[in-house]
């Protein structure tokens, strides 16, 4: 079904769909220039594969790696702890009712991440990632 605008011109579907307008096409290009250069702007590493950068409900935290400690991480279930020993770390006694941050194991290259999701928190290795394939 078509129909006619106020100028006369006939528009498309009972006037739903009209033809993209400059401002349109600029938010799209916009748009499509944040989505898929920001991520590469935020994830430009800084640090050298010795800091974590912890994340819960209350903020960010940063720990090193290279001192060994235990550190309390609360979360909406309740505390976890975070152990670090021997430039590892590791999540430890987590509330979460499937235990997969702890089952993820210890973390201690740049890029490596533990999440607890239900307890809202996220551990990750800082620094550079190592590209593991290449394709050309």
């Amino acid at each position: 079904m078509r129909s006619v605008n106020r100028k006369g011109k006939e528009e498309g579907v009972g006037g739903l769909v009209r033809r993209p307008t400059l401002w349109d096409v600029a938010l799209f290009v916009a748009l499509f220039v944040l989505v898929f250069t920001i991520p590469g702007i935020i994830r430009g590493e800084k640090g050298d594969g010795t800091t974590l950068e912890v994340r819960t409900q209350t903020g960010v935290a940063t720990f090193s790696l290279l001192e060994d400690g235990v550190h309390t991480l609360s979360g909406p279930l309740g505390e976890a702890k975070l152990t670090v020993r021997g430039g590892k770390a590791r999540l430890e006694n987590s509330p979460c009712p499937l235990k997969i941050g702890e089952a993820m194991g210890p973390v201690s290259k740049p890029g490596d991440v533990i999440l607890c999701i239900p307890n809202r928190i996220s551990i990750r290795v800082t620094g550079k990632v190592a590209v593991d394939a290449v394709s050309r």
